[in-house]
């Protein structure tokens, strides 16, 4: 019986020591996140466009009777921005009658008008010029320095005026002028009102592929013809302007080897009035195209 236990416990003792221990079982690792592209960023804007051209600065208009005789001439300085700094008017017997001095007063463009025959200040004019150089606010003050009227304009992000606001001494408004174009940059239409918002003229403009403008007509607030000019054009240059209504008048443009006129001539019911010669300053300046 003793040797039976000690079996059973000697089996007992080896099924202990030889069954096998389960190894542990690892957690599966994580699936990794899916990867989401960022969406790409848009494309910048298109830079504007941005044309060089020449500006004419008259800088001499001579004017003469239409026998030749001379009527008067009026010469002109400017500053390196295109800002007027001498301008000196005679008469056709070359004396000098007036003077316009130009310089800065604060932020502002002052031209002061003096009589050079007694040399009396007349007037003054305050320009107030905005950072791509366009007038923004014309102030006219008699010698005393007290405002007479004013002008206010306003300009779309392609510096193109689209606004115009007449104004009194005091503030008050007295007339609005409103301009409008067509997708190449045309002016075709300009509205006025009156102080009230009351529509008093209409003037529309109709223009050629290349923006020559072909016609201007004025209307009233009836809408009655009270205005008709036509231009003509010639190898890319205006030849004439002629007014059919309210009265014919026609001016008549010729040219140097630049893109403004040197000559104007100046004609009522076919009758010659008055014969200008134009000599200018040239400067490079740029503009944004629509």
């Amino acid at each position: 019986m003793k040797k039976i236990l000690l079996a059973v416990a000697a089996i007992v003792l080896a099924s202990c020591a030889t069954a096998p221990t389960q190894a542990p079982v690892e957690a599966a690792p994580p699936a990794p996140a899916p990867v989401v592209e960022a969406a790409p960023p848009p494309p910048p804007p298109a830079p504007p466009k941005v044309e060089t051209y020449e500006e004419g600065l008259p800088v001499s208009i001579k004017s003469f009777y239409p026998n030749g005789d001379p009527s008067g001439t009026v010469n002109m300085k400017y500053n390196s921005d295109g800002m007027l700094i001498l301008q000196e008017s005679f008469n056709g017997n070359g004396v000098l009658i007036e003077t316009r001095t130009g310089k800065t007063k604060g932020d502002i463009w002052r031209i002061t008008v003096v009589n050079a025959q007694n040399s009396e200040v007349v007037s003054f004019e305050d320009r107030t010029i905005g950072p791509k150089g366009e007038l923004l606010v014309q102030t006219f003050l008699n010698p005393k320095d007290i405002p007479q009227a004013s002008n206010e304009y306003s300009y779309n992000k392609d510096g193109r005026q689209t606004l115009w606001l007449a104004k009194t001494g005091s503030g008050g408004l007295q007339a609005r002028t409103v301009y409008s174009y067509d997708t190449k940059g045309n002016n075709t239409k300009t509205e006025v009102y009156d102080a009230g918002g009351i529509l008093t003229n209409i003037f529309e403009r109709t223009y050629d592929d290349q923006s020559r403008i072909l016609t201007r007509r004025g209307f009233d607030s009836s809408q009655n013809l009270v205005e008709q000019t036509n231009f003509s054009w010639k190898d890319g240059r205006l030849v004439k302007e002629e007014t059919v209504k309210p009265l014919l008048r026609t001016i008549e443009f010729s040219y140097g080897d630049k893109p403004a006129p040197t000559g104007k001539t100046s004609s009522v019911r076919g009758k010659v009035v008055e014969r200008q010669t134009i000599e200018y300053q040239w400067v490079t300046k740029t503009r944004t195209l629509p």
